[in-house]
């Protein structure tokens, strides 16, 4: 017999619910304060409030629309979404050297959050096939193909940090939808090969790694083939891709190997991020009481840095309630994937909370200097329209799953 509560609330995930909203609630307040120093962006926390309340909205409409319509709709958005990163090459808004907006009248746009979406749902709808077989390269490789599209188009933007999301969302999906363990790190070597250069310099590390690899899985003569030769291209590439990075790009992967070698350039934004956050101490300086804030020592406090302004003003007790709050929006996000009705949802599932997972470690690595500073906001309390409002409907989307979780 139901309780009380479950009859209230009779179908919808309520802890996703109350996280994913206590999260907005307390990305609103701290939007506010970051934003309350006068003559320091005022007035954009209404701005926030008006696009909170759409992605309420948002969240609403995409969890009563069955999911089984994201099916059809999948490509029409994949391709779409396209066709707004390539508008945006062409007559996109310029802001820190990069081309990332959309205009349309008042309204500013960012597509990668659209095709971040649009990459979701049609993996999810490759990888339900099932005449997929994983273990095989000609079933898996499609995947890797679609996905190199949008990858492709954000990173000439430039956006390094948001076409870095695409990778992560294609080898959770492929894990999730089944492929052995052993193709999976096979094609994730490239990737590997490029951090490894990265960070140690050399391509020595990564050709060891790679014959220990070979050596433990043996592939198929064909999939060898293919890493070597993929392996082999990138390693031609890297030292030609260094020099092609724009120089804000360069530094920053600098600043993230060593902050302290430029403290007043690139090593600045890291720099008073970790002050800010360590000055907060336990219990936090209080609201609205941040002096690295009001001095305006803390770049950017509002979008990419408002983790630091919530350590600073409500310390170490008020940094970890947003973390287990984004815990609980990524174990139930998780959970719906595990207990979805059918391989679509589940992928589906999958796909949305790795994003979310991405965002969210990228950007609270990158504010206590653990990662390079990206510029990605960090979901649901970062100031930012458009990813605020698509954050609604992933939202909408895994609750979609909750309510629809008992039909075959």
């Amino acid at each position: 017999m139901p309780t009380k509560w479950e009859s209230r609330f009779p179908a919808i995930d309520v802890p996703l619910a109350l996280a994913a909203g206590g999260l907005v609630v307390i990305g609103l307040l701290v939007v506010y304060s970051a934003t309350s120093i006068p003559g320091a962006h005022e007035g954009l926390w209404i701005r926030q409030v008006v696009w909170a309340a759409g992605a309420l909205a948002a969240a609403c409409i995409a969890a009563a629309i069955p999911y089984r319509a994201y099916d059809s709709l999948a490509w029409p958005l994949f391709l779409l979404s396209l066709v707004l990163l390539a508008l945006v090459l062409v007559m996109g808004s310029t802001a820190m050297g990069a081309k990332r907006w959309l205009d349309i009248g008042p309204l500013r746009f960012q597509p990668s959050e659209i095709a971040k979406l649009g990459t979701v749902l049609v993996l999810a709808r490759r990888l339900d096939n099932p005449k997929v077989d994983l273990r095989r390269m000609r079933d898996w490789l499609p995947a890797l193909l679609i996905t190199l599209v949008p990858i492709a188009l954000v990173a000439k933007e430039p956006d390094l940090g948001t076409a870095l999301s695409f990778p992560v969302i294609l080898v959770t999906m492929l894990f999730w939808a089944g492929m052995p363990w052993g193709n999976l790190v096979l094609g994730l070597s490239p990737v590997i090969n490029v951090a490894l250069f990265f960070i140690t310099g050399s391509l020595w590390w990564f050709g060891g790694l790679l014959a220990l690899l070979l050596g433990l899985i043996r592939p198929r003569l064909a999939t060898l083939i293919v890493v070597l030769a993929l392996n082999g291209a990138v390693a031609y590439a890297l030292p030609h891709l260094w020099n092609h990075l724009a120089d804000y790009q360069k530094r920053r992967i600098e600043t993230f190997l060593d902050p302290g070698n430029d403290p007043y350039g690139s090593g600045y934004q890291i720099i008073q991020s970790k002050i800010a956050i360590g000055s907060g101490g336990v219990l936090g300086k209080g609201y609205l009481r941040g002096s690295q804030k009001a001095l305006a020592f803390l770049p950017m406090r509002h979008t990419d840095f408002i983790f630091s302004v919530v350590g600073e003003e409500l310390g170490l007790l008020g940094a970890l309630t947003v973390v287990i709050l984004y815990a609980v929006v990524i174990v139930r996000g998780f959970r719906l994937a595990r207990v979805a009705p059918n391989g679509f949802a589940s992928l589906m599932a999958a796909g949305i909370v790795s994003a979310l997972f991405y965002h969210i470690m990228v950007n609270m690595l990158m504010t206590v200097g653990w990662a390079p500073v990206t510029g990605l906001p960090l979901p649901l309390l970062s100031y930012g329209g458009t990813a605020l409002l698509v954050n609604g409907v992933q939202i909408g989307l895994l609750q979609n799953i909750a309510l629809r979780r008992q039909e075959m």
